[in-house]
């Protein structure tokens, strides 16, 4: 029996298996497939809301805590693994809405500022990380950490007894815990029933490979985004689709998200197309962040339904959950 179940092996719910082990709890984590391979691979590694002004109080408080401790993050887990995030500092290049009412508005408030730049405005400030490469890192972090992890095992309901929850019943076998985390993603409302339903948003993204100086900064206009990694590799996304957990990738959408990167930068006419993949985001219907305790269960809590925006957030949402679970 664990002192604390976490169900889902993305990013947000091995940050939040880490924060509790650090504070001493004996973790178990379960995955229903392998670990780190749905939202948090699929996704860009931008360690920032695109927009932040579209996004309410608590996402701008989660990305703004977890940004700040990004950097020492990934270079403690980078110093106990061995395994380099590739954490850098490369800077937005925001080419639309930065000027509108309502972003300067917020700017302001936030005293956040930018620096002009003859194609829009640059944040400075604004990280990435490989996120492949921090999901890998982090695994091997969480598990000699004491983290006990089971893969291939996939959560049915949650087992009751005497109006107490006691574990969960998987397909496999029943896991006992005094406290169960829900960090499953997109998969949340599959196996618990949510007041406020889960549902996937599939982006599909490709990769190019270009020159390393080709593209300096994350470049993001009309909701799209270009990403230099350190190899020159640039990945490109990202559409938007409600269509279930369909999967499939497209060429049309493969070659929108070409023709957006080429459009930007002309000399990317030649990049080859290395890879070109989907994946789910965990929207919520409400659009918000599902971050707290489940329902009438005292020991039963959510970590989900963070859409675009897990990987930016997940730092602090694990610590919010253990302060909850530990009673801070």
């Amino acid at each position: 029996m664990s002192d604390c179940l976490v169900i889902g092996g993305g990013i947000i719910g091995m940050m939040t298996a880490r924060s509790l082990s650090l504070a001493g709890a004996k973790v178990t984590l379960l995955d229903q497939q392998q670990c780190a391979l749905e939202s948090s691979w699929a996704g860009g590694g931008i360690i920032s809301p695109l927009y932040p002004w579209r996004y309410d109080k608590l996402i701008n408080e989660l990305s703004s805590a977890s940004q700040a401790v990004y950097g020492q993050l990934c270079a403690q887990i980078f110093e106990d693994t061995g395994l380099d995030p590739e954490y850098l500092k490369s800077g937005l290049l925001m080419m639309d809405e930065f000027g509108t009412p309502k972003a300067s508005a917020w700017l302001k408030t936030h005293h956040l500022n930018y620096e002009n730049h003859p194609r829009g405005a640059l944040f400075t400030q604004i990280a990435q990380v490989r996120n492949p490469r921090l999901l890998k890192a982090l695994k091997v972090d969480i598990i000699n950490k004491g983290v006990v992890i089971i893969e291939q095992t996939k959560a049915e309901q949650l087992l009751i007894k005497a109006g107490q929850v006691i574990g969960v019943k998987t397909n496999q076998q029943d896991y006992l815990a005094d406290h169960i985390v829900v960090c499953s993603g997109a998969w949340s409302s599959q196996w618990l029933k949510l007041k406020d339903e889960i549902l996937p948003i599939k982006g599909q993204m490709i990769v190019l490979k270009a020159e390393p100086s080709a593209v300096s900064h994350i470049v993001l206009d009309q909701g799209r985004y270009i990403i230099p990694r350190k190899d020159g590799r640039l990945l490109v996304g990202s559409s938007m689709q409600n269509v279930g957990f369909d999967r499939s990738t497209d060429q049309q959408t493969r070659q929108s998200l070409q023709d957006f990167a080429v459009s930007r930068f002309s000399q990317l006419a030649k990049a080859k197309v290395e890879h070109h993949w989907s994946g789910f985001r965990p929207a919520s219907r409400s659009g918000k962040v599902m971050l707290g305790r489940f329902g009438k269960f005292e020991n039963v809590y959510l970590n989900t339904g963070h859409f675009r925006n897990g990987l930016n957030m997940a730092p602090e949402s694990a610590k919010r959950i253990t302060q909850l679970i530990i009673h801070q």
